[in-house]
């Protein structure tokens, strides 16, 4: 809650000049994104800095020693806009209090969304601080606590403005995926509009995409088309989530089985690959390559997005659009070569039973039990 008596601007708070704190803000987030802000700002004593003030020095992700500049987060900016009251204490996991409620606002103030600002302190909120933690702190993408301490409140609550790294001068919606960072952010027109905590394709021990193999069962092909009967497939395949630069082009309401596994709501942007929400949505890159979003999230993910707008997936080794066309296909699946038996369930009742065993989506298990299947979450 806001404190009346608490100084309004960052200045004030570290009792330093506007034009000192600036430049210092500049060159946290400067380091933070690996490059000098390209754009001009004016400080409350009407101090003009620009890109050739900010010297910052070059960083790379914590997961990706070789990422090259301008590849780890969106550009910050300082704004003007007044900032919430001090807090005192740590805020947890399982807390509920006013506190909490005060730092959900702010969440939502910064498009970070920890669902219902209802004072409790439950996944959404961890989620949302996660997204915060990994995008605007630089903590590695495996190593956010979910904490906020009264010093990460601090810089939560600077006045700060997040925009896109790749602006489109404020003419079209966009979606920027960053794989290091794991981390999804949409902008309207280079405002944000949500941002967002996610786990994309497995990693193996060496960090490539890992290989997995299931008996899985699936109603639609490799491009999210609707089969006009369930089939059930003993497959491999490679949990790559390619980087690149593509469109939107399909979604499906509801659950969908693809031989990526089960999705709430796909949007799909490469063949079978689409952000969907998932249950299961933890710190590590989990899925078989699709981009996995919370539940609460991916509810109103399909009404922000059209299909034809651009999603650009950041690797952190190259940028986007340096991305070969070899490179940004998806690994196909393939029969798994240790299979012993496969079916096809043929039957109108096998496809009814199949969809009527699904319980709502916000109980939707990461496995769910369909004869002799197991269906995975993607």
């Amino acid at each position: 809650m806001s404190n009346q008596n608490e100084p309004s601007t960052p200045s004030q708070r570290r009792n330093e000049s506007p034009a000192t704190y600036t430049r210092r803000r500049l060159l946290v987030a400067g380091a933070v994104a690996g490059l000098p802000l390209a754009v001009w700002l004016r400080t409350p004593d009407n101090t003009t800095i620009g890109a050739d003030d900010v010297q910052a020095p070059t960083s790379t992700s914590p997961n990706s020693p070789s990422v090259p500049p301008s590849t780890s987060v969106p550009v910050v900016e300082p704004n003007s806009a007044d900032s919430p009251g001090s807090i005192n204490r740590e805020l947890g996991f399982g807390m509920v209090n006013d506190d909490v409620a005060s730092l959900q606002q702010r969440l939502r103030d910064l498009h970070f969304d920890p669902g219902p600002v209802d004072g409790w302190f439950g996944d959404a909120t961890r989620r949302a601080v996660w997204a915060f933690e990994k995008l605007l702190l630089g903590v590695p993408s495996a190593q956010p606590t979910g904490v906020v301490t009264p010093s990460v409140w601090d810089e939560m609550r600077l006045p700060m403005t997040i925009k896109p790294r790749r602006s489109t001068n404020a003419q079209a919606n966009h979606t920027e995926i960053y794989l290091p960072e794991q981390v999804l952010a949409i902008f309207h027109r280079d405002e944000p509009v949500v941002i967002s905590h996610m786990a994309s394709g497995e990693l193996d021990e060496n960090g490539d995409p890992a290989e997995w193999c299931e008996l899985v069962t699936v109603d639609t092909d490799e491009r999210g088309n609707l089969l006009d009967e369930p089939v059930e497939k003993d497959i491999c395949g490679r949990s790559k989530t390619p980087a690149g630069v593509f469109e939107y082009f399909r979604r499906v309401e509801g659950i969908r089985h693809g031989a990526l596994g089960s999705m709430w709501n796909p949007v799909y942007f490469n063949d079978g690959i689409a952000v969907h929400g998932a249950i299961n949505v933890p710190l590590a890159p989990a899925s078989h390559g699709c981009v996995r979003i919370p539940m609460h999230i991916a509810d109103y993910f399909q009404d922000l997005i059209a299909n034809g707008d651009r999603a650009l997936v950041w690797n952190g080794r190259q940028q986007p659009e340096d991305v070969s066309e070899r490179d940004m296909l998806p690994v196909f699946d393939y029969a798994n070569p240790d299979a012993t038996t496969t079916s096809t369930l043929t039957t109108p009742a096998a496809a009814t039973t199949t969809a009527s065993t699904m319980p709502p989506p916000t109980t939707l298990p990461t496995t769910v039990a369909t004869s002799s299947t197991t269906v995975v979450e993607s």
